[in-house]
């Protein structure tokens, strides 16, 4: 099933209540109307009964498509193993302690990584550099990113200590939702710019995490974020992090929700 939904606000939060009667993998992306390779939401959990999926998109485009089925039935235009609601859309509410997360340094640097996120899968990856308006933040956009050996990473970006400079490969970055892709800038970004340790990537995690979602973005990618760090490196120590960040990404959201019920009272 597609759907088309408009914007209304400028920082919009869609709201997709379903229905089924047994349990059923129910599938949703949401893409830009027309750009390629530009995903805002991409999950499919298992549904049973009554679920609302909540879509968060900051700088929301005029339009996206809404692509919604069960997966072992595949993108019908009827299906009746699940139903769906009426769709409403409301301003996202940003509340989260902003102002103290949110200093000049993360304004500049939140202009210039929104915009690179939201068009990487139309910009040019040859070697091409990217440069903030102010000129203070780079990224270097390769088709993959190597070792000094010439061998390939399978990471989507690192920062280079030194200049400052965010490598970002797209062969790996374009396969992230346009919030995944953010989530990974600020994981850079913090490693320079707010770790009171450079090297520490659990700390890195934790305040691109804070920015993440004090800028209204949907918290199912900051857990996708975290879940992509430890994909290809199982391991006990990395287990021990994953639920370190998991705690934290649930208490960040439990802060996110208290705020917003404060704000309504």
């Amino acid at each position: 099933m597609l759907y088309q939904v408009d914007r209304q606000f400028e920082n919009q939060l869609i709201r997709i209540p379903v229905w089924t009667q047994n349990p059923e993998r129910l599938v949703i992306k949401v893409r830009h109307y027309k750009k390629p390779y530009t995903y805002y939401f991409d999950t499919a959990p298992i549904i049973k009964g009554k679920d609302v999926f909540i879509v968060k998109i900051p700088k929301m485009p005029p339009s996206v498509i809404i692509e919604l089925y069960n997966e072992k039935n595949g993108n019908i235009q009827y299906d009746g193993t699940f139903k769906v609601g009426n769709i409403t859309m409301a301003p996202i509410v940003m509340t989260f302690n902003s102002s103290q997360i949110v200093d000049s340094t993360v304004a500049s640097f939140a202009r210039f990584s929104d915009e690179f996120a939201e068009n990487a899968g139309i910009l040019s990856a040859q070697n091409s550099i990217y440069v903030s308006p102010d000129g203070k933040y780079r990224i270097h956009y390769l088709d993959v990113i190597r070792d000094d050996g010439g061998r390939e990473l399978r990471t989507p970006a690192r920062i280079n200590s030194q200049t400052g400079i965010i490598e970002i490969a797209k062969k790996y970055y374009i396969r992230h939702t346009v919030g995944g892709r953010k989530w990974t800038n600020w994981h850079e970004f913090s490693h320079l710019w707010r770790n009171n340790e450079q090297a520490n990537e659990l700390e890195a995690d934790k305040n691109a995490i804070m920015i993440y979602l004090a800028l209204g973005n949907p918290t199912i990618e900051a857990y996708n974020g975290v879940l992509r760090i430890f994909r290809n490196s199982p391991s006990n120590l990395n287990r021990k992090r994953y639920d370190e960040l998991n705690k934290f990404i649930r208490e960040a959201t439990g802060k996110i929700n208290n705020q917003q019920l404060n704000q309504a009272a």
